[in-house]
């Protein structure tokens, strides 16, 4: 092997390995083995040293200056190519006629108590010392009665981190706190966790502890899903309970970190965060990557792919572009 190869080949290993250890400590489940096992990694070699300075280096900027990037972008690339992703369909499958005025109306958050702008993250204290982070483009209604604490998301994605319930008293219980949207109701059971809703399907991520998800399909049937893990369910049912993504929750800090994420995976969430249409050719769709990009400056995200990928970028318009091979 050429020796230039194989210190490239071990660059990239040490920053998709440095990518899955910044994950998994912004995850907020960071035990002290864990913390262990990511100290001895760290002072394994320099290469790991270099590769987790990159990685702060990205946290470091987003933390300190909020809707901007700054230092370094954490680099990583595959060899390995899958054979081309499908293109993601850029709109929703329309909904039935008869409901069409509504459902679009509520899709599109008007009257909603909290929304965001594409490209907007938001974050909110609830009456209850609960807090609340909107992402891009979402829309939700508060609806806190004595029975309850309910958040109606009806678009987008939240992540929510609640409070002890400020009106239990010895003889008064705790409200549930639920979230609910087309497809379900979510119960926090103490925790930490994320809630994404695109009209077709809801997923939920837990950071903290567990969630109960009573889906609609099958209400009597509430599945728990524990920290580290999510699941996505919709009008059909729920589906299995797995690992996590690695950006569960890293959006909130305003920061994309994949390990092994294709391409088309990747520019689909960051489509999220612009306008327009955002997409790559199928000759580079199952392109792997690992890395940290910022939500908060995507054309920034779009030139780290560029210059550390074999891509470039096509502007078919202002609000057209493609990422083609290099």
């Amino acid at each position: 092997m050429n020796p230039s190869t194989a210190a490239d080949d071990d660059e990239r290993e040490a920053i998709r390995a440095a990518a899955a250890w910044y994950a998994r400590q912004y995850s907020g489940s960071f035990g002290d083995d864990e913390r262990t096992a990511w100290q001895a990694w760290l002072e394994a070699s320099d290469l790991h040293r270099r590769a987790w300075l990159q990685v702060e280096g990205v946290r470091a900027s987003l933390s300190g200056l909020p809707g901007h990037l700054a230092g370094p972008a954490l680099r990583g690339v595959s060899a390995r190519r899958r054979e081309a992703l499908r293109i993601l369909a850029v709109l929703a499958a329309a909904a039935p006629l008869a409901w069409f005025g509504h459902r679009a109306l509520s899709a599109q958050g008007y009257g909603a108590d909290l929304r965001t702008a594409v490209g907007e993250r938001r974050p909110f204290q609830l009456a209850d010392g609960s807090s609340l982070m909107l992402d891009t483009d979402s829309a939700l209604d508060v609806a806190f009665d004595p029975r309850q604490r309910l958040l109606r998301l009806r678009r987008g994605r939240i992540m929510v981190t609640t409070a002890y319930d400020p009106l239990a008293t010895l003889d008064t219980p705790c409200r549930p706190f639920l979230v609910e949207t087309a497809h379900g109701l979510c119960e926090a059971l103490g925790t930490r966790f994320t809630v994404r809703t695109d009209g077709n399907r809801t997923q939920v991520a837990v950071l903290d502890d567990t969630v109960r998800i009573a889906p609609n399909a099958h209400p009597e049937r509430p599945v728990l899903v524990d920290a580290g893990r999510q699941v996505a369910f919709d009008d059909a049912g729920i589906g299995a309970v797995e690992s996590a993504a690695t950006s569960a929750g890293t959006w909130a800090g305003g920061s994309l970190v994949a390990v092994d994420m294709p391409l088309a995976d990747l520019l689909a969430e960051i489509a999220r965060y612009r306008r327009g249409v955002l997409r790559c050719a199928p000759a580079v769709a199952g392109l792997l990557v690992s890395g940290a990009f910022p939500l908060d400056d995507t054309e920034r995200a779009l030139k780290l792919l560029t210059d550390t990928f074999p891509l470039r970028s096509v502007s078919h318009t202002r609000y057209w572009v493609e990422i083609v091979p290099g």
